[in-house]
């Protein structure tokens, strides 16, 4: 099966057999007021709805890694991260949200369990569900397939279901810079980013953020002055040359300034989003992780009042 010949794309919709399958529902640009910065708020609601729709969001993500629009909907890249991490799946997998039902039959047999993956990484809604995803499915599977009477693998989620999903599973796309993504990435929610050790500033270039308070900032080498982007320029040269000479991207990133931008897909529970609000909202956070908090909210749509009481 090769789901790929069926898929329409656009900027902000992915389409199979002329159903909408994941879904850019707004945006919030410009946040850093550079006009690079940006937060987009997406739908993967409907990613358990089927097999197909797991390979397209399992597939969407990955493909940020490697900034290759070709891995979408592709198979072999799927099964390939099925198999990622010491034979079960990849981070990616965590994007395809899964309800379980407890008063499902099928879905009892790993709800009753004393322990599972799916109970770790999942939040139970309104006292009668588990919001939890695919990987941690797969998982308690591979880990022990004699304590379920079928392939867990298989459950799938209802369309009623998928609209559950999508009131409580909020997943963002972000254009941060470094600093901010390394104090994003210290929330425990579930991450994938663009990695530049496979993606060189040749296929994607490089963008960087200067603070207002290091716009000005000059500093003496050599009885000559330079200031901050002169810098950042100094060391993306130095990069272009080392690509030149044959050294791998993986190699020549480390001369890259801290202030480079970056890619990266974010996937939140409730309490994950709430704790996330609770913490970056403070106003004794870091002016630019409280962008990213402030963008979130306005694209859920919270009051701006509850956005300024958390500030």
């Amino acid at each position: 099966m090769n789901i790929s010949l069926e898929i329409l794309y656009n900027l902000s919709s992915i389409f199979y057999k002329g159903k909408i399958v994941i879904e850019k529902i707004n945006e919030k640009q410009n946040i850093l007021n550079d006009n690079i910065g940006f937060v987009e708020n997406w739908d993967f609601s409907k990613a358990n709805l089927n097999e197909e729709n797991r390979i397209l969001a399992i597939t969407q993500v990955a493909s940020i890694c490697y900034q290759n629009p070709k891995a979408l909907g592709s198979e072999s890249l799927y099964n390939r991260l099925m198999a990622e991490s010491m034979g079960l799946p990849s981070s990616s997998f965590e994007f395809v949200p899964v309800i379980l039902d407890y008063e499902n039959p099928k879905h009892q047999e790993i709800l009753k369990l004393e322990y599972s993956n799916c109970k770790k990484f999942g939040e139970i809604l309104d006292d009668r569900y588990l919001l939890t995803n695919y990987r941690a499915l797969v998982y308690d599977f591979e880990n022990d397939k004699d304590k379920f009477s079928f392939d867990i693998r298989t459950i799938f989620n209802t369309q009623e279901e998928c609209n559950i999903i999508k009131e409580y599973f909020k997943v963002f796309l972000y254009k941060v810079d470094l600093p901010t993504r390394s104090q994003m990435v210290r929330h425990r929610v579930s991450w994938q980013e663009l990695s530049r050790r496979y993606v060189s500033g040749e296929r994607v270039p490089f963008e960087f953020y200067v603070s207002d308070k290091m716009e000005n900032v000059e500093s003496s080498y050599f009885m000559k002055d330079y200031n901050t982007s002169e810098v950042i320029n100094i060391c993306l040269n130095h990069y272009k040359e080392a690509i030149k000479q044959g050294v791998k991207p993986q190699e020549a990133r480390r001369i890259i300034p801290q202030a480079a931008y970056t890619q990266i897909w974010g996937a939140f529970q409730p309490k994950q989003l709430d704790n996330y609000f609770n913490l970056r909202l403070d106003k004794h956070s870091q002016w630019e992780i409280q962008q990213t908090a402030i963008a979130m909210k306005e694209l859920i749509g919270k009051p701006e009042q509850e956005i300024q009481e958390g500030l």
